[in-house]
């Protein structure tokens, strides 16, 4: 029975990552999932799905998307412009897997995370994906 448990929670997360990544790639051709390749083009998207809380009814991730560019001066308008069309296309949506299987998307938060690198501008928006059904 664990086994069967295990297999069907692993198969809703490839399904939520599936339909993340394409809801992003409506607004942003480079999308990837944990971690881009070392020659990934800027600007692009890393979207995680670091954890999740369940009470029976109801599966709550958290979902991290974090958007990578480094421009050719300190202007970030670019960058900005890239995670609000991917906010748009996230925020307070959502969406339908299957007939008994749907979640739905709401941002917790906007960062600025500071890079090594000072070429390297990053933005951290944070989402609860709460999943119902099975």
């Amino acid at each position: 029975m664990k086994a069967r448990q295990s297999q069907m929670t692993l198969n809703r997360v490839i399904e939520l990552r599936k339909a993340i990544k394409a809801a992003i790639k409506e607004v942003h051709s480079e999308v990837y999932f944990e971690k881009a390749t070392d020659d990934s083009p800027y600007p692009y998207i890393v979207f995680d799905l670091p954890n999740s809380i369940s009470n029976g009814a109801l599966e709550n991730f958290v979902l991290e998307v974090e958007g990578w560019d480094a421009p050719t001066n300190s202007d970030t308008t670019g960058l900005e412009m890239m995670m609000d069309a991917v906010d748009k296309a996230l925020q307070r949506k959502t969406f339908v897997i299957a007939d008994n299987l749907f979640f739905s998307l709401y941002r917790d938060g906007r960062e600025s995370i500071n890079e090594n690198d000072s070429l390297i501008k990053r933005r951290r928006y944070t989402y609860q994906a709460r999943v119902y059904g099975e």
